[in-house]
């Protein structure tokens, strides 16, 4: 088991010296391997977007913010729509840190349902990881508040 958690921290840590900008094709077992618990041991953000989503980027510019004042949490984001040119854009445009996915080939409802079988397709969704084998998910525009809840993390320790 200690050995699967290896790997998976060392595969994260290749696909975040990735260029920013660059999108990883998202298939079922990348995304299981996105929401599994163990594959976090620090606290993390995914959070679900969509290019024409205008809550998406309310949350994805508080994520941005976030992570310049606080290094303790780490950023996973998925376009839940297929790479295209131009889908990096939202993301620079609010310096939004972290590795990037975006649908690949398998079906999105297949990778909506591999990323949490609870979810409806509502936008946003984020899907806490509290770095010590707690996961929570919401829909909807969160606040720095839920936001550090959900982590763990405490607003006066930075």
């Amino acid at each position: 088991m200690k050995i699967r958690n290896l790997i998976a921290a060392l595969s994260w840590c290749l696909a975040a010296a990735a260029s920013a900008a660059e999108f990883q094709p998202l298939d079922r077992v990348a995304a299981a391997r996105i929401v599994d618990p163990a594959s976090h041991t620090v606290p993390t953000i995914v959070a679900l977007w969509s290019s024409e989503c205008v809550h998406c980027k309310k949350n994805l510019k508080l994520f941005s913010e976030m992570a310049r004042g606080d290094r303790r949490f780490r950023l996973v984001t998925v376009a839940v729509e297929p790479q295209f040119a131009g889908l990096a854009e939202p993301l620079d445009l609010l310096s939004v840190p972290g590795q990037r996915f975006a649908y690949g080939v398998d079906s999105p409802e297949a990778l909506g349902y591999a990323l949490d079988p609870k979810w409806r397709g509502e936008l946003p969704r984020t899907i806490f990881f509290d770095g010590k084998g707690g996961k929570s998910a919401l829909s909807g525009v969160v606040t720095e508040a839920t936001v550090r809840s959900a982590l763990g993390l405490q607003a006066n320790q930075k």
